[in-house]
């Protein structure tokens, strides 16, 4: 082992095969880097990818949105949700939507991950709503949510077929969760997994850590790891989605969660009500179409 903890020999390079950033991907991380890029430079970025503005006017008129009329523009897009968020949603849904290609067999398990993980951000973001009024914190929180399971779908690329089976084996709380599983088999987790992704691929720093730490009990007093911590605990109980941990207890304390983040009772029942009522949106939304 070296300093940082993980295997000497493993590099990510060499032992995982990993698609090359798309170009489109590039652009947007760095847009998310610069405080001074615009919703126009967005739209450019997003409209010379066809699927992703799809997926992105989807979004806009699904059911998490009920504006009045149908939104029929990326532009249109942007103004409603927001710079941010729709930043987040290009990355996520590109990032996915690479890992999926050539991996037909894995196709639905990938999916249970993707829907999983838009839970996440989505429930991070309304955590960290409860905790901050800064809206480019907020939409931070969706993106760290989104992406914090990022390295399982290193796994489902390299391995197709024998990690598949690992992810969607049954599982007592008896057996090893799912980072037991991958370190016995792979000698490294998904946490370790996606952060050198997440560098390599030049992601914001700050969010780099944070899929590295985000099932790390000692890091609970970190208010973001916490909000990504939180909002996977009520995506697993409300079953949205599928991260082949269900079931099994986490190496986390909620309650201690909870204290840290400062989250009232009435504030955890407010969050719980929330994530109940978009169980169904989100189970609707991320369906494979």
């Amino acid at each position: 082992m070296n300093a940082s903890g993980q295997p000497a020999s493993f590099q990510i390079d060499k032992e995982l095969e990993i698609p090359s950033i798309p170009l489109v991907l590039i652009k947007i991380i760095q847009a998310l880097d610069q405080d001074t890029s615009t919703a126009k430079q967005l739209e450019e970025l997003i409209m010379h990818d066809p699927a992703l503005s799809a997926r992105i006017l989807r979004l806009a008129n699904s059911a998490f949105y009920s504006f009045r009329s149908r939104v029929k523009t990326i532009s249109h897009a942007i103004t409603l949700l927001g710079i941010n968020l729709v930043t987040s949603l290009a990355i996520g849904i590109n990032i996915f939507d690479t890992f999926i290609k050539g991996a037909k067999s894995e196709a639905a398990l990938i999916n249970q991950l993707w829907t999983h993980s838009c839970a996440v951000g989505v429930l991070a973001r309304k955590v960290w709503m409860l905790k901050s009024s800064s809206q480019k914190e907020t939409e931070f929180a969706f993106l760290c949510g989104l992406l914090h399971d990022f390295g399982k779908v290193v796994f489902f690329k390299t391995y197709p077929g024998k990690y598949g089976s690992i992810f969607a084996s049954e599982k007592t709380e008896s057996d090893k969760t799912i980072s037991g599983l991958e370190e016995e088999n792979y000698g490294v987790d998904h946490a370790v997994v996606g952060e050198m992704l997440a560098k390599q691929w030049g992601f914001p720093r700050e969010l780099a850590g944070l899929i590295r730490k985000h099932h790390d009990p000692s890091e609970v007093g970190t208010p973001m790891v916490a909000a990504v911590m939180l909002a996977d605990h009520l995506a697993k109980r409300f079953e949205i989605g599928y991260d082949g941990d269900h079931g099994l207890n986490s190496p986390v304390e909620i309650e201690e969660v909870l204290s840290k983040l400062s989250i009232s009772e009435e504030q955890r029942e407010q969050l719980e009500e929330f994530a109940s009522q978009e169980c169904v949106n989100i189970k609707q939304f991320y369906r494979i179409s």
